[in-house]
């Protein structure tokens, strides 16, 4: 009967128009920050069966089923989770996911129940609570602790970054180890460039009485921090030694005929350079000969650095070795401690207290810690050509306050503090699910885990299926109008088909009670 075609024709219509409420709800969001659109499908609905289906006898073929469909349904709302683009901010707290996983989003008494988002555009607020402004949910990640370590395991919670947060100052000699190698990271200050081997040479020759002017020396200024953080302004000097060097008839360099590296090998040295240290501050040091403030202070010998004929850096030492025999002694020895024997410790017995330094030391009611430091010469070089030598670093620094913020491709926040440190403080949790269609949309950007989804495999960025963090960028929504505009087409066409189907079975029905009227 036409009845049927009409309900056939209004299960068209109400299954086109939610595509197209679909379609226009997609369209809306086509600027909406990590918005994932959707996608409908349709089935068909069940059929009147008019004949039965047999199967093949002796007298007949077998006759198929006869069935009449009665109309159309939406069969599934799929989410598209295909990657949006990424939108540069230039904003450190907007964070866009390149890749699988979403934000894990909580209220900031971590209570209620996680929302996962794609939508990165965060702040912090007044506390440091990293958060989202629009909801004032809190993102979830893990802490640093005061060494700048994560431990991202157990269940995250809310990334707290208050901008003033204090860095403790560190005493050189009191921080990370430095050194060439890790087998060897035993100092605390690290030097590097050329000694101009030219200079050594006319000191040779001054020494075996063919030259009538010395070798010039070559200073090198740094700041080394007390405990207390307070600077100390320190001058280092190198001058070529060639003592023992004699002349002719039987010319000698005055050095060693060997030197005994850190590994233990004997190498032929070619340059010798003392080593010297003072400060203007009144710091003493041993040996007290480095005592004396200003100008007229008197440096203290802290030893003597050997380098092979190619330049190369071969070991320290106290002493200035026996002409022409083996230096296997008082030697820096890989992975051993550094000490004033090796000659490779500067050894601070008091700091001074001048207004010339940085910072007047010490501060308040407290005394800095003395103690050694360790001086690492392997970056150093003796080729002939200009001087160049200078501190390349050192683990001491002054006290700071955390000044601004960095998200890696990891997720990791690093603060960069005003004394020029930089230190790992959190880092962004991410989760994935098994069945990400299976999350159930909430609005504001956000999904809820369901039956369907599975339970959420909380990570950090860059790990397992775990996509990356850009930090600076938003991810878009990934709406193509194109497409859209397309399904629209369709989806008004398809409309207005059922549309006509619908009238035509009104007219058929109006045939028939004109029929009915006829016979009367």
């Amino acid at each position: 009967m036409s009845i049927d075609s009409l309900f056939t024709g209004i299960s068209g219509l109400n299954s086109y128009n939610s595509w197209i409420n679909m379609i226009s709800n997609n369209i809306a969001n086509v600027d909406t920050v990590g918005f994932k659109g959707q996608r409908m499908t349709f089935a068909d609905l069940f059929y009147q069966n008019q004949g039965f289906a047999s199967g093949p006898t002796q007298t007949s073929g077998g006759i198929n089923p006869q069935q009449l469909g009665l109309g159309v349904k939406v069969n599934t709302v799929d989410t598209l989770f295909a990657q949006g683009g990424l939108q540069t901010t230039g904003v450190n707290t907007d964070l866009a996911l390149n890749g699988n996983g979403f934000f894990i989003m909580r209220n900031a008494n971590g209570t209620s129940q996680p929302i996962y988002t794609r939508d990165g555009a965060f702040s912090l607020n007044s506390n440091g609570l990293l958060y989202d402004p629009a909801s004032g949910l809190a993102v979830q990640g893990y802490m640093a602790n005061q060494s700048g370590q994560i431990t991202a395991t157990g269940n995250p919670g809310n990334i707290t970054i208050p901008i003033g947060l204090s860095e403790q100052a560190t005493g050189t000699g009191f921080g990370v180890k430095i050194g060439p190698t890790t087998a060897d990271s035993v100092f605390d200050v690290g030097l590097g460039g050329n000694l101009d081997q030219t200079q050594w040479q006319i000191q040779q020759q001054y020494e075996a009485g063919t030259g009538t002017t010395q070798g010039q020396p070559y200073s090198v200024s740094t700041t080394i921090y007390d405990s207390l953080g307070n600077a100390h302004q320190a001058t280092l000097v190198y001058t070529p030694d060639a003592t023992g060097a004699t002349g002719p008839p039987t010319p000698t360099s005055g050095l060693p005929s060997t030197v005994s590296n850190a590994s233990g090998t004997a190498v032929t040295p070619a340059t010798r350079w003392k080593v010297q240290v003072y400060f203007t501050d009144g710091t003493l040091v041993t040996p007290s000969s480095g005592t004396g403030t200003g100008t007229q202070a008197k440096p203290a010998t802290l030893g003597y650095a050997y380098f092979d004929q190619n330049g190369q850096f071969i070991n320290t030492s106290s002493s200035v070795g026996v002409p022409g025999t083996a230096l296997t002694t008082n030697v820096h020895v890989a992975g051993q401690p550094t000490s004033l024997a090796d000659g490779n410790q500067l050894d601070v017995t008091q700091w001074g207290t001048a207004g010339s330094n940085n910072a007047t030391a010490p501060t308040g009611t407290g005394t800095p810690v003395t103690g050694p430091i360790g001086l690492d010469f392997s970056n150093d070089s003796s080729l002939a050509g200009t001087y160049s030598a200078n501190v390349l670093s050192q683990n001491g620094y002054a006290a700071g306050t955390l000044s601004n913020i960095t998200v890696g491709q990891d997720g990791t926040i690093t603060g960069a503090f005003t004394n020029g440190q930089q230190r790992a403080l959190a880092q962004v949790a991410l989760a994935s699910f098994q069945n990400e269609e299976g999350l159930q949309r909430v609005g504001g950007n956000g999904f809820e885990q369901s039956a369907a989804s599975g339970l959420p495999q909380v990570g950090t960025a860059s790990t397992g299926s775990l996509g990356s963090i850009v930090s600076g960028a938003l991810e878009q929504s990934n709406v193509s109008l194109a497409n859209e505009f397309t399904n629209m087409i369709i989806a008004q066409r398809a409309f207005e088909a059922n549309t006509h189907s619908i009238e035509t079975a009104d007219q058929n029905l109006q045939t028939v009670d004109n029929i009915r009227a006829s016979e009367n």
